[in-house]
């Protein structure tokens, strides 16, 4: 599942209330212009079920 899924099922203001963040954090990254730092990510995880990966929530792994 992507991150912007997650949002748009949860919806905004449900993820902001269950993180404990401001509605204008996760609009900034639902459209993108943000990501989360590490501690949000790990919460995100969690209340996703486990359903996001860090891949999900940052982008692929660059390959070296």
């Amino acid at each position: 599942m992507k991150f912007k899924n997650f949002i748009k099922k949860k919806g905004k203001t449900t993820v902001a209330q269950e993180l404990g963040c401001s509605i204008h954090t996760v609009r900034s990254w639902y459209y993108g212009s943000r990501q989360p730092t590490i501690k949000q990510a790990k919460r995100i995880m969690l209340l996703s079920g486990e359903e996001l990966s860090w891949e999900d929530l940052y982008g692929n792994k660059i390959n070296d």
